[in-house]
């Protein structure tokens, strides 16, 4: 079986950091004053890295210093599990890729409204169920990047970021798409 996680991963990779493969090129450090994430290395903040250093009883230290394995084990911890091994091809991809970029609780909200169930943002029995009997996950995928872009609309901050917050929707939810063709 293909651990899917490492087949969505260079999608997203792709949309946080100029230079996905070398964890270490200073480009793909920001520290944007109209974004809150503030400091951030191939799309984890300072404030996660220091989160996961600290559950290791590892010393902060600069997120600039992120190194690829750590990098995948936050993205694997705080963004893929436990959700995204219970989605279809396609959706995975989509619900991982917000979940890093809108934030956990905003991407359950997405998905479940794309699944038209209510969406509290939490993930529990419903959305589990809902996701469970999942029968044509290419429209889930179509409502989902739908949504998802409302949502972009809705956010502040749309008039620093919106262009390519919309680009990230419509080029991970066509990738989606693929997945669930072939």
């Amino acid at each position: 079986m293909t651990d899917r996680f490492f087949l969505c991963l260079p999608f997203t990779l792709a949309q946080e950091c100029p230079f996905p493969k070398d964890w270490t090129n200073s480009k793909n450090f920001s520290n944007d004053a109209h974004d809150p994430g503030g400091e951030t290395m191939c799309g984890i903040t300072q404030r996660e890295y220091d989160r996961y250093r600290k559950s290791c009883d590892l010393v902060c230290k600069d997120v600039r210093k992120l190194d690829p394995t750590e990098g995948m084990v936050i993205y694997r911890q705080g963004y893929w599990n436990p959700h995204c091994d219970s989605l279809p091809p396609g959706l995975d991809l989509q619900f991982f890729d917000a979940s890093v970029n809108e934030g956990c609780l905003e991407a359950v909200r997405i998905l479940q409204y794309a699944l038209h169930i209510d969406n509290d943002g939490l993930w529990g029995p419903k959305t589990a169920a809902a996701a469970g009997s999942i029968h044509d996950p290419a429209s889930v995928i179509r409502a989902f990047t739908t949504r998802r872009i409302t949502v972009y609309h809705q956010t502040k901050g749309f008039q620093y970021f919106g262009r390519d917050w919309l680009r990230r929707a419509k080029e991970i939810g066509d990738e989606a798409l693929k997945m669930v063709t072939g």
